[in-house]
């Protein structure tokens, strides 16, 4: 490590992102008006008490860090384990910009995997280990014989994993691939493969399998506690350079992945604990949270500046530097 970290621009409660802007939308969002403030959400299931287990479901590489986090700290500091699931690879053009730098050839697999080193560098940190603890990397086998890449890191009683599911996140019309997946029940997405993964062959989704996919996950889990992305976001009319910035859909105050995602896991969480009642198993009790995206900056009462410094403590080592020696060839973190 040569250099200090340079996590540029950290969050003014919205960081930008630069995603490719697409003419496709979500499920229409239900609301006609902005809104004041949600009130604390409420367990949708209950049953007999069990070990505590945090599940996140983000659509990028970087969404917990930047929208669920500190949250996600505080009950990782309390000992209850994480599990956080990435539906995209994030490879978005692949071109992983350094500020000041020519642009290097686009290497979508190669940025994938970047961005995957950021992250585990990130809840390295969070651990408090040394940001280049080698973690343990494997192939999950999924519902359907589909493979995710699962990296897992302890330290005591404290456990991380993180799960890539590696969906596009485009199409190959280039339209954001997660709200095309949500409208056209018979779209298929073939996975991206990262380089270094250890997943070595990539698979295909169609809505419905990716629902699958992630009531597998909800089973094999067990959470207690669920964080995922806005599915209802809210209407904002923001400028243009705002919207282009954000990726927002028309009308609307988010980024389309973040909506997708949201709603297909909501409708992962229907069909679990409907399954559950179906079999006669034990309700699942879990409390779920929306954290709303990158229009939280209407709401700077949300982030004051301490829990802004802890957002960006988080990012610095997402965010790494080419100069960094991480022993990932593909790049130690997502640079921009």
């Amino acid at each position: 490590m040569t250099s200090a970290p340079r996590r540029r621009t950290v969050l003014a409660a919205a960081l930008a992102v630069t995603s490719a802007a697409a003419g496709c939308s979500v499920p229409e969002p239900r609301r006609t008006a902005p809104t004041v403030d949600p009130a604390p959400g409420k367990p949708i299931a209950s049953a007999r008490t069990r070990r505590a287990l945090l599940l996140q479901i983000a659509a990028h590489p970087d969404d917990d860090l930047y929208f669920m986090n500190p949250d996600s700290q505080r009950l990782l500091d309390a000992g209850v384990p994480l599990v956080s699931v990435y539906v995209t690879a994030g490879e978005h053009t692949g071109r992983n910009r350094i500020k000041g730098m020519p642009d290097t050839p686009p290497d979508r697999a190669a940025y994938s995997s970047a961005r995957h080193q950021g992250l585990r560098q990130s809840y390295a940190a969070v651990l408090g280990l040394p940001l280049f603890t080698p973690w343990r990397r494997r192939v999950l086998t999924l519902p359907g014989g589909r493979r995710a890449e699962i990296d897992t890191l302890d330290r005591g009683r404290r456990r991380v994993e993180l799960v890539f599911l590696n969906l596009p996140m485009h199409t190959n019309r280039r339209y954001m691939a997660l709200p095309a997946l949500w409208h056209d029940r018979a779209l298929e997405l073939r996975t991206h493969l990262s380089a270094g993964s250890p997943v070595t062959r990539s698979d295909t989704y169609d809505y419905d399998q990716l629902v699958g996919v992630l009531v597998g996950l909800l089973a094999r889990y067990r959470p207690t506690v669920v964080h995922t992305l806005d599915p209802d976001p809210d209407i904002q009319l923001s400028d243009e350079a705002t919207r282009r910035r954000d990726s927002e859909q028309p009308g609307y105050a988010d980024h389309g992945d973040h909506t997708a995602v949201a709603s297909f896991t909501w409708a992962a969480l229907n069909r679990w604990v409907a399954d559950a009642v179906r079999d006669g198993e034990p309700i699942p009790a879990f409390t779920a949270t929306a954290f709303r995206g990158y229009y939280n900056r209407h709401w700077p009462k949300n982030l004051p500046p301490r829990l802004l410094a802890e957002k960006a403590a988080r990012l610095v080592p997402y965010g790494g530097d080419p100069s960094w020696d991480c022993g990932n060839p593909s790049g130690c973190g997502d640079y921009g």
